[in-house]
């Protein structure tokens, strides 16, 4: 090769190498540009602005194009996925039911709060184990069997039984998840108190029964010894028909104490408000109830400053409140030495307490939180003490008295211990300047 030749072909190597390194840097610098466009892109999603950060190009405005579309389905699922994902955890942590979706081994997927509260659980439970997280054999059991019938199933189980019961429903409906992997659904409600108000009612109807058949079969018993012995003596048929009339008075009381109960509860019953000073409605019934006790060896007594705030309160109803707790202390304070005091003083500037205590027996911590329930027996030995004073007994005073109070704004309660007597009381609230106008407008909207 020539002289000239040679430094012909070096000289276009050289310009060759050099326009290959201007084309790798200049393609460099269009995929740096690129790089930012799709930056943007990601960003903002604005195509023009994009192709003016990448320059104008066909090959770059066709592919920011078709990635720009490909972004906005991406961008609109998403969203889509964000406001499933929200309206899902609003509706379960508004339910109140207990939701939990488990995999088929049983590991905790999703547990919504009310499932938590359910179970008294302070940690998140997932990833790990029913058994391990509730430690109830009944419910890892009912989940296998789901797992393995893939039916429904609905059970009513009854859960730390050494402790306070509790009742749960669930029930467990099989799933699968996106990739077709087996696991349970399961809903759980917490029916204690529905299994707590059915106890009350099955008792309430049988007390109900038998404070009934016990005056009926003494109607049925006299009223055959008089069929059957026409000519019975005429004192001991006036012994039979007090007898009889005792108890119809009796028969009629429980009637009367049970649709003022069903009044009461059902919130039919009219007040009629006045605004009065307690201490001589107190005084006034006191008196009353001396008189009714003379001869008895028991001291009633009222301790109570000359004059108290005034309250709104419905006087006949206010009058019953006492009578019912004069009768109650009086039936069972001592049968000798008996002695029943009633208090009423202001409290903290905004309350009227009244208590009747009486000195007889007392009553046990165990009973004395259900007192004021429907029929509710409290210790055998106060049942026992003799009937004094002239009221018939229903088992339902207490329970009248803390729905008038409550009707009131007040409240009630009781103090005892065994053998020290006990004293039960109520407070109702201090009446304010503007109450009678007040009481006005409610007793029409009660008409």
């Amino acid at each position: 090769m020539s002289e000239g030749n040679e430094i012909f072909w070096q000289v276009g190597c050289l310009v060759a190498t050099a326009g290959w390194g201007l084309k790798v840097l200049f393609e460099r610098r269009r995929v740096a540009r690129l790089g930012r466009a799709l930056d943007m892109l990601a960003e903002q999603c604005n195509v023009q602005a994009a192709l003016a950060v990448a320059g104008v190009d066909s090959v770059h405005e066709e592919l920011l194009s078709k990635l720009s579309k490909l972004g906005a389905v991406q961008e609109e699922m998403r969203q889509r996925i964000e406001h499933e994902e929200f309206s899902l955890r609003t509706v379960l942590s508004s339910m109140e039911e207990g939701v939990l979706v488990t995999d088929e081994r049983q590991k905790i997927r999703l547990a919504n709060p009310a499932f938590n509260a359910v179970f008294g659980l302070e940690k998140s439970p997932l990833e790990q184990s029913v058994l391990e997280v509730l430690r109830e054999p009944d419910v890892h059991r009912l989940l296998q069997e789901v797992l393995r019938s893939r039916d429904t199933m609905e059970r009513q189980l009854e859960m730390m039984p050494g402790k306070r019961s509790r009742f749960i429903t669930v029930r467990a409906v099989p799933m699968s998840d996106v990739r077709g992997r087996p696991g349970v659904l399961a809903v759980f409600r917490d029916v204690t108190r529905l299994m707590e108000l059915e106890q009350v009612r099955r008792e309430f109807v049988a007390n109900v029964s038998h404070e009934l058949r016990t005056p009926l079969a003494i109607f049925q018993g006299y009223v055959e010894n008089l069929i059957d012995i026409p000519d019975l003596p005429e004192s001991e048929r006036n012994l039979v028909y007090s007898i009889i009339l005792k108890h119809s008075k009796r028969l009629n009381a429980l009637v009367e104490d049970l649709l003022a109960i069903a009044r009461l509860e059902a919130r039919k019953e009219t007040f009629r408000w006045e605004r009065l000073e307690p201490g001589e409605l107190i005084r006034a019934l006191v008196e009353d109830w001396k008189v009714r006790t003379n001869g008895a060896s028991i001291a009633v007594s009222v301790e109570a400053p000359d004059v108290l705030p005034l309250v709104r309160v419905d006087r006949m109803r206010m009058e019953q409140v006492l009578h019912n707790l004069l009768e109650n202390a009086l039936k069972h304070s001592r049968a000798s030495s008996g002695r029943v005091l009633v208090r009423a003083f202001l409290e903290a500037d905004a309350w009227v307490r009244v208590s009747v205590e009486d000195n007889g027996s007392g009553i046990s911590q165990r009973d004395l939180p259900h007192i004021f329930e429907r029929f509710y027996r409290a210790d055998r030995s106060r049942g026992a003490a003799s009937d004094r004073g002239a009221g018939h007994s229903t088992g339902l005073g207490l329970s009248i008295v803390k729905h008038i109070v409550a009707g009131h704004g007040g409240e009630v309660g009781a103090l005892s211990s065994p053998g020290t007597g006990a004293k039960v009381w109520f407070r109702l609230p201090v009446s304010q300047e503007g109450d009678e106008a007040f009481n006005s407008s409610v007793e029409e909207s009660d008409s």
